[in-house]
């Protein structure tokens, strides 16, 4: 008796909770369907194919769903014997219904309906405007796993105790008005980002919440405590203290044209392609909440305490009926119910978070797609997992199919195909499409007719719409510019574009971003840039042709430009100090072509001091500081035809055109040899090739003493002609003094040395050094000097004894040393 009377009490109230509404969702199939204008819905970063579009009324967007988390019909019904059965059939096993009940703590029936009153959008450029007026009514309704225990299963026959939680036994109905303001805006071809501000004007709600609901049963007693609320505003006033007094009124007509409630949500998106292929979105949506400050808002609580204690008195003569009667007369009485006006509270909608992937192949004609949708209800999230394959053959067609992986079974899809026909868009969507149907007897008037209804499916849900659109957007490289007004429409994917379509170019230079690898060129720099983007250095010397006021700048002398690009002249002699032997000129003095003051009889001696400028060939290595031919004897004849250049004082009238006197001890004959002009016949002249006086053997005179000056000097004072091995007159004097000294000092062994500065590369350097060195051995062995007594190596630039750093010190390290072996001095 006692389990018929409480299942008798659960199919009561079961029967009550079912006439509530049931699931509310959103179209996930629909979030992949590229041609359908109002996807924004589900993402406000998305944008519509078209420049423009317009919702008609009611059929422009319509929506309705209707579901739960946890049951499905064919859990719910049974074949039998080919009958159908309702799972409460005591022939059927309740455990199978219960192990699908209690995988969920709460089940959550819930249920939406979505119209579109207004609704238009266009684009600006890079961004999308939107707005709509829609019609919404959401329910939600939660029953706890323990009401279906009870329901089934009765309570227990042992003396244990046994209690129910009812606490999240609860709803929400609300219907309200939604004006939404949407903007969204391409960033560039990876990004897009969105949004929109929803105005919410509240038509009515009832909100059930349950701050404590218990029952505990054994098997003589039932105890049933808790409290709670429901919660009323609309336009219908209610009156009246209780349940018992309770009646309505209904409003006046400008009442009814006013909200009860006022509130704002928002939503939230976002787009991003890693690369052409690949899309990764994300938002939340149904952010926000309603304020109920209508003066229709009731609130009724109520507290109950009831405990049943009659079993143990029930028997076979017990009248069930009037018993249960009592029993509720009983329940009635120790409900403490009441009916306050309060001045507003609040509700909050079920905020959805979608976030999907979608990777399209075959220049985007063929995707697939995945959406994970979670939506929070009473802070409990409800998830689901869509996967769906979409194909779009054509602009004006898009058809999705998908399978919602933790929501449906597989015997369940869903469906949608996007129709653009002229200017007017089709879409028709569906998501929980049973392949199992079970019939239903249906009558209808005088006829019956069975009606297929999904047998696999924990609900349905669909949404359809027809909307105008005008310039469909088409985006062949997909740079967020449509093609009509796209100036470059072949932009490789990724690159960042203008408004134009045409890549970002920054520096305004001509070359893109991408591949500018130097991106701050300034603009007086645009007429000389290469195919990088960067300032074009043609003579490479480090400073850009659009500033080198010298574009023309030599190889070997690029170290030395200026921040204009030009080479330094130190002395201003017209000769670059790369190539200047003589670098520190005075100003106004004529030079030469390698910077060295002009010495036009090539005597030694510059012009600008020459007080003899004529001097001939012959006397080159003959003359003073002045550059005037010497007279060593002062007999009158130069020392560079005298053949006998120590004539005494006394005898220096009377010598003869040659510089000799009949008085002196040397006789020459017409018949000897005198090679080098100096008076001293070979035969006689241990310096055959080398003029010197006869004091001296015919050798240049030159005190021991004297001989590491001279070798010193011979360090710079030898020249060659430019980037040549030539040896220039001007230092013949210097060698055929050298060759006389180791003439006469045959003991001498030397090493002739080539030293270049570091202008030009190091391996040309050494040649030249080397030759230098052999044209200066070559020179003395024709002088006279053994060649077995010298060698001759070049060292390039390996060995400078002055800094490269300035022209002066350059002029130092090219040089040719003389290294002395086998004698008392050294002389290097």
């Amino acid at each position: 008796m006692k389990k018929n009377l409480i299942f008798k009490i659960c199919i009561v109230v079961c029967l009550g909770l079912s006439t509530l509404p049931a699931t509310a969702q959103q179209v996930n199939t629909m979030y992949f369907m590229e041609n359908v204008p109002v996807r924004h819905y589900l993402n406000p970063a998305f944008q519509p194919d078209n420049d423009f579009y317009l919702g008609l009324p009611i059929i422009g967007y319509s929506q309705f769903g209707l579901g739960n988390n946890s049951i499905t019909l064919k859990d719910v019904v049974y074949k039998k014997n080919g009958q159908s059965v309702l799972f409460l059939n005591s022939n059927t096993d309740r455990d199978v219904f219960y192990n699908k009940i209690k995988q969920k703590s709460t089940t959550l029936f819930e249920t939406n309906l979505h119209l579109n009153l207004l609704d238009f959008g266009f684009r600006t450029g890079p961004s999308y405007w939107s707005f709509s007026l829609t019609e919404k009514i959401n329910g939600q309704l939660g029953i706890p796993s323990d009401l279906f225990k009870l329901m089934l299963y009765g309570t227990p026959d042992s003396l244990n105790v046994n209690s129910y939680d009812f606490k999240k036994l609860g709803f929400d109905i609300t219907a309200y008005t939604e004006a939404a303001f949407g903007y969204s805006r391409i960033i560039n071809n990876r990004l897009t980002v969105g949004g929109k501000f929803k105005l919410l004007l509240g038509t009515a709600n009832m909100s059930m919440v349950n701050q404590n609901l218990k029952l505990d049963a054994s098997s003589d007693s039932i105890s049933l405590k808790g409290n709670g609320s429901v919660n009323y505003s609309s336009r219908v006033n209610l009156n009246g203290n209780n349940l018992q007094t309770l009646n309505f009124s209904m409003p006046t007509v400008s009442d009814m044209l006013k909200p009860t409630g006022i509130g704002a949500a928002i939503d939230l998106g976002v787009t991003y392609k890693p690369i052409e292929q690949l899309t990764i979105s994300a938002a939340v949506i149904d952010l926000g909440m309603i304020d109920w400050i209508s003066k229709n808002g009731k609130s009724y609580g109520y507290n109950v305490d009831y405990k049943f204690k009659g079993l143990k008195n029930i028997d076979i003569n017990t009248n069930i009926d009037t018993l249960l009667n009592s029993e509720l007369s009983n329940l009635q009485a120790s409900i403490k119910d009441s009916i306050i006006n309060i001045a507003r509270y609040m509700t909050y909608l079920s905020p959805k978070i979608n976030v999907g992937v979608e990777y399209s192949f075959l220049n985007n004609k063929l995707s697939l797609g995945l959406l994970s949708r979670t939506m929070i209800t009473n802070k409990v999230p409800y998830e689901e997992l869509t996967a769906s394959v979409n194909g779009r053959p054509k602009d004006w067609l898009n058809m999705s199919l998908s399978y919602s992986v933790i929501n449906g079974r597989m015997s369940n899809i869903g469906a949608g195909v996007g129709l653009r026909t002229g200017p007017v868009n089709w879409f028709f969507s569906a998501d929980y499409v049973s392949l199992n149907k079970a019939t239903f007897p249906l009558t209808l008037g005088s006829s019956t007719s069975d009606f297929p209804i999904g047998y696999n499916s924990k609900g349905f849900n669909f949404a359809l719409g027809i909307n105008i659109v005008i310039r469909n957007r088409k985006d062949t490289d997909h740079d967020g510019v449509v093609n009509k007004t796209d100036q470059c429409p072949e932009t490789p994917y990724s690159v960042i574009v203008d408004r134009k379509g045409c890549p970002l170019d920054t520096d305004g230079d001509g070359v893109p971003d991408y591949l500018d690898r130097c991106a701050k060129t300034p603009p007086e720099a645009y007429n000389h840039i290469d195919q990088n983007g960067c300032p074009v250095d043609n003579d490479s010397d480090g400073v850009a042709d659009y500033k080198d006021r010298c574009p023309d700048t030599p190889k070997e002398a690029i170290k030395y430009v200026d921040k204009f690009g030009c080479v330094a002249d130190t002395d201003k002699d017209g000769i670059f100090n790369y190539k200047d032997s003589c670098p520190n000129t005075p100003i106004g003095v004529k030079v030469d072509s390698i910077g060295c003051p002009l010495d036009s009889d090539g005597d030694g001696v510059p012009d600008e001091l020459d007080k003899c400028p004529d001097t001939p060939v012959k006397a080159r290595g003959f003359v003073d500081k002045n550059g005037c031919t010497l007279d060593t004897d002062g007999d009158g004849v130069p020392d560079y035809i005298d053949k006998c250049p120590n004539t005494p004082a006394e005898e220096r009238a009377m010598v003869d055109s040659t510089g000799c006197t009949k008085h002196q001890t040397l006789k020459i004959n017409k018949t000897d040899v005198d090679t080098d002009g100096d008076g001293v016949p070979d035969k006689l002249d241990k310096c055959p090739k080398v003029p010197g006086p006869a004091s001296n053997n015919g050798c240049p005179e030159v005190a021991k003493k004297d001989y590491k000056a001279l070798f010193q000097k011979a360090l710079q004072g030898i020249r060659f002609e430019t980037a040549k091995s030539v040896i220039m007159p001007v230092s013949y004097k210097i060698l055929n003094q050298i060759a006389g000294v180791l003439i006469a000092n045959p003991t001498y062994i030397v090493e002739i040395r080539g030293h270049t500065d570091n202008v030009g590369k190091p391996a040309a350097n050494l040649i030249l050094s080397q030759n230098r060195a052999k044209s200066v051995k070559k020179y003395l062995v024709k002088k006279g000097v053994d060649e077995k007594r010298m060698t001759a190596n070049g060292f390039g630039d390996t060995l400078p004894v002055a800094t490269n750093k300035t022209a002066k010190g350059k002029a130092i390290n090219r040089r040719v040393e003389f290294v002395v072996t086998f004698e008392e001095i050294t002389f290097e």
